[in-house]
């Protein structure tokens, strides 16, 4: 009995213990859950900001978010920069602005690992104790520019060396030399600061008899090896088929050279450089050629434009730098395209007025002797003759009808340079011009560019009439009349006719002065060749011309006066 009362005893005591061993097994994983979840969400809680007691460059950063904690870096990074390097050399104090003198702090990544979601249950705990890290900044230091910044300073100490200088001026090497003092040792000092900053803001340099850091040895090489091939001649520059010299009195003014603590090198101001480039953008550029309508009758016909070119002086300096050593010294520029202004496209639709609006009648010489020059007026008128001008347009003389070679047409006859008739290919072009120029100008269309004959032609008006010469010289005008303008061109009997149709929109009046300020031509030339043509004399003297430009309504739209000078033309004879 005792035996079974015992036993059930036992097993009635041993029912509770599995009871409650069973609980904890049920309440075990729930516990374990409950707990894994509140440290999961504490290690989410503590993510966004950066741990406790962290400093960044002596920054307390500690609980901040990682933007605030960056901003507040940059600033005391900033006031770093702010604060002056100085070196006590004697009785002086050399100062260096750190900002200027290669001196800068890298802040990038200061706080990267110090936020973020992570179980290491070391970073959780050091985020939650406040346990943080100390971390430093990174300092960058440009040593050459350092060098540069110290050595500048200490040029100010008396009798301290001084480097010597290479200087380009109106197209001539002007070379110093360099002079030894007592100074500063730049090199040693430039390790100081840069093995000690921004720890260390202040130094003491012993003044020591030093010599000049560009030595004459350097001096030489970069006159012989540089400078003097630089300024011993022209530069041709190149772009899009087109070219134009610089002189080395124009490069001069460009360039420089500068010292690095090592070397001499060349230094190209590029803004200067872009705008004395600019300045033969003229001779660079290849102008965009708009397409053209041409009408003939009942018939129409679109002549398409055509890209043009300019140069891109964008990063010149180093090109000219290589073209100044380089055998052809020549520096050849990428170009950017022109696209044109008037597509074949915008022609299709052009609607032209027929009313006529101006005409102008210019006679010329015949006979055998002209023959060759007529043939050219001919070509000329052909090549402009049906061509639209639309509303807005300036209009190109000179596009429209070169190249003046055989191949398109033209021949050999006079032309007139240096005030003397010579031939050339060509040579009566400016009939041509003229007789476009009085019918602009009788249309009231705005006129852009001209150039007179140096001197009167009688068979022109005087004052009113225009010289070709290709590429310097051309004869454009703006259609401002706020219609197409269709030109008609051609030869009618021994005269080159031109004349305009579109919407008469202006009114037009002139007037011509008498010659006044009158000179006599100089003594007569006699010339010989083959090639020689007679020419007779002809008094100098100068001509004012207006015109008055009125709209329909009566309203003066243009008032203008232009006054040309003639040069005297001598006599020319010929043996």
């Amino acid at each position: 009995m005792s035996t079974n009362a015992s036993g059930g005893g036992r097993a009635r005591g041993g029912g509770r213990n599995d009871r409650w061993r069973k609980g904890l097994l049920i309440g075990g994983p729930t516990a374990v859950v409950v707990l894994a979840g509140a440290y999961v969400g504490l290690a989410a809680w503590q993510s966004g900001k950066i741990q406790g007691g962290t400093r960044v460059a002596g920054q307390y950063v500690g609980g901040m978010r990682a933007a605030d904690a960056k901003a507040r870096i940059a600033a005391a990074a900033a006031r770093q920069l702010k604060t002056p390097v100085t070196i006590s050399s004697g009785s002086k104090t050399l100062t260096l602005q750190p900002a200027s003198s290669g001196l800068s702090i890298d802040t990038q990544g200061t706080v990267d690992g110090l936020t973020g979601f992570s179980l290491n249950p070391s970073t959780v705990w050091h985020r939650l104790t406040g346990d943080g890290p100390s971390r430093d900044v990174t300092p960058r230091v440009d040593q050459q520019q350092l060098y540069r910044a110290i050595s500048s300073q200490a040029e100010q100490l008396e009798g301290a060396p001084k480097n010597g200088s290479v200087k380009f001026v109106d197209g001539k090497v002007v070379t110093t030399a360099s002079t030894p003092g007592k100074g500063v040792d730049v090199k040693a000092m430039t390790k100081q600061i840069a093995a000690g900053w921004p720890g260390t803001k202040h130094y003491t340099a012993a003044i020591a008899e030093q010599p000049a850091a560009l030595t004459d040895a350097e001096l030489q090489r970069f006159v012989k090896k540089f400078a003097d091939p630089a300024m011993s001649g022209p530069v041709t520059v190149k772009a899009g088929g087109k070219q134009a010299t610089l002189q080395a009195n124009d490069i001069s003014g460009v360039l420089s050279s500068t010292f690095d603590g090592t070397s001499l090198q060349p230094r190209v101001d590029e803004k200067a450089l872009a705008t004395l480039l600019d300045h033969r953008a003229s001779d660079l550029t290849t102008p965009a050629v708009n397409a053209k309508l041409r009408l003939q009758g009942d018939t129409s016909s679109v002549i398409p434009g055509k890209n043009g070119t300019a140069p891109d002086t964008k990063g010149a300096g180093k090109l000219l730098i290589a073209a100044l050593t380089a055998p052809d010294r020549t520096m050849s520029l990428p170009t950017t395209a022109l696209k044109p202004t008037v597509t074949a496209a915008q022609l299709k639709q052009t609607k032209v007025g027929d009313q006529q609006i101006s005409e102008f009648v210019s006679v010329f010489p015949t006979g055998p002797e002209n023959a060759a020059r007529t043939e050219n007026i001919r070509v000329g008128l052909a090549k402009i003759n049906g061509i639209v001008v639309q509303p807005g347009e300036t209009f190109s003389l000179l596009n429209v009808l070169r190249p003046f070679d055989a191949a398109h047409g033209y021949v050999n006859a006079p032309i007139l340079v240096g005030g003397i008739d010579v031939p050339g290919m060509g040579g009566g072009i400016s009939q041509v011009s003229t007789t476009l120029y009085n019918a602009t100008f009788f249309a009231g269309v705005k006129l852009v560019e001209h150039t007179a004959h140096a001197y009167w032609i009688p068979r022109y008006p005087m004052g009113r009439e225009a010289t070709m010469l290709d590429p310097t010289i051309d004869n454009k005008w703006t259609n401002d009349t706020g219609h197409p303008i269709r030109i008609q061109a051609g030869i009618e009997g021994h005269a080159s006719v031109i004349r305009l149709y579109g919407v008469k929109t202006f009114t037009v009046s002139t007037t011509t002065s008498g010659k006044f300020d009158i000179q006599q031509p100089g003594p007569t030339k006699h010339l010989t060749g083959a090639k020689c043509i007679p020419q007779p004399p002809q008094d100098g003297f100068k001509v004012t011309v207006t015109r008055l430009v009125k709209d329909l309504s009566g309203k003066v739209v243009k008032d203008e006066s232009l006054t040309t000078h003639y040069i005297p033309a001598v006599r020319v004879t010929c043996n």
